[in-house]
């Protein structure tokens, strides 16, 4: 469980690493989109990063995430069939989309070996910014 944990899960210099480097790859993308178009304005411009812009915020949300709780648990949930204890299956990634953007978020996953009923933990509530 640890392996698969480490992969999904991301420290914040790993996840400040990635982002850079998802940043580099847009920069070099649109300097080579506008060499290709020297005489754009900027309203063309805008329209060419607005193509890239839900990938991006994705990208960040997916990164964000990958720093908190994907769901997995220490002991193994029960079924709520059964109430067997469930076996971890790694973290699939499940894809969200939402109004600015789509994202592929990991998620610890059990399936219950009796029941072969799947689930998804529920995220805990975040803290507020007071605690």
């Amino acid at each position: 469980m640890s392996r698969q944990r480490s992969r999904a899960r991301r420290t914040s210099a790993e996840t400040r690493e990635e982002f850079l480097e998802r940043a580099g790859e847009l920069w070099d993308s649109f300097n080579s989109w506008y060499k290709a178009h020297p005489d754009a304005t900027f309203d063309e411009m805008e329209e060419e990063l607005g193509r890239q812009r839900r990938a991006v915020l994705g990208n960040f949300l997916e990164l964000s995430i990958r720093q908190g709780d994907l769901g997995a648990t220490p002991e193994a949930p029960y079924c709520e069939r059964c109430r067997r204890p469930m076996d971890f299956k790694g973290y699939p990634v499940k894809k969200v989309h939402g109004l600015e953007t789509d994202a592929k978020v990991p998620r610890a996953y059990y399936v219950c070996p009796t029941c072969e009923v799947g689930f998804f933990p529920p995220r805990p509530a975040t803290e507020t910014a007071e605690g």
